[in-house]
């Protein structure tokens, strides 16, 4: 069974929707930038909820003080009655979400191998311990300071409209499989080269002043990817 299938209830629970329609264009929502929502394949989470779904929404709370603040209405699910299989698949869903994104975003016009490494970025930062260890976080970390976010499609100003919905659907396959895979698999299918271990790129005709402390690890299409254990 594929992981959109098996993540199907959970998406209902939720408050997203499965359709077979996929409308011509839609945006993708930005934590404190924009708040539209679209659909292609899944509703997408709105904005607002995208960065909280981490987390229990009673969590360090009793039932009934969650109520009272509103965290819990009428028909909602609580975070308690998930099984663990629920809560992970929900954690892969709001991940396997801001990973396309930013790969869409960023590298859409790239090669799948480049696609790839663009989201490897991501994982890598996650795991390193000056950013935040989270995809979502990750990817729009300063999301809320123009032209000073860590990725420029976020803070851009910008609308993060998705015109084309085939390379949208083949980088959400991509990213679902980042999202899935260990590093084991993803080293024996991509190739162990220094490229899987990048932490920082950018584009080959700019040259900012940041990339000369680094180590380069190559390039891919128009991107040029470094590595640092100290950034």
């Amino acid at each position: 069974m594929s992981f959109w299938n098996r993540v199907a209830s959970v998406a209902v629970a939720l408050g997203l929707t499965v359709s077979a329609h996929s409308a011509q264009a839609f945006s993708v929502p930005v934590p404190g930038v924009q708040q539209e929502v679209g659909r292609t394949g899944l509703k997408l989470v709105p904005a607002d909820k995208m960065l909280r779904l981490k987390s229990s929404p009673g969590a360090g709370r009793s039932e009934s003080d969650a109520l009272k603040t509103g965290a819990l209405k009428a028909g909602a699910l609580k975070a308690g009655a998930l099984s663990e299989a629920e809560r992970s698949a929900r954690g892969k869903l709001r991940a396997t979400q801001c990973l396309a994104t930013a790969m869409y975003f960023e590298a859409r016009g790239e090669p799948s191998r480049g696609q790839f490494i663009v989201g490897r970025v991501i994982l890598n930062r996650v795991a390193s311990r000056f950013y935040p260890n989270d995809i979502c976080a990750v990817v729009y970390q300063n999301a809320n300071l123009k032209n000073r976010c860590q990725f420029s499609f976020a803070c851009d100003g910008a609308p993060n409209l998705v015109r084309d919905i085939e390379a949208w659907r083949e980088i959400r396959r991509r990213a679902t499989y980042l999202v899935e895979c260990d590093d084991k698999c993803s080293l024996a299918a991509l190739g162990r080269s220094d490229l899987w271990t990048s932490t920082h790129y950018h584009a080959d005709y700019v040259n900012p002043n940041w990339a000369k402390k680094l180590q380069r690890t190559g390039q891919v299409g128009r991107h040029i990817f470094y590595y640092t254990s100290t950034m």
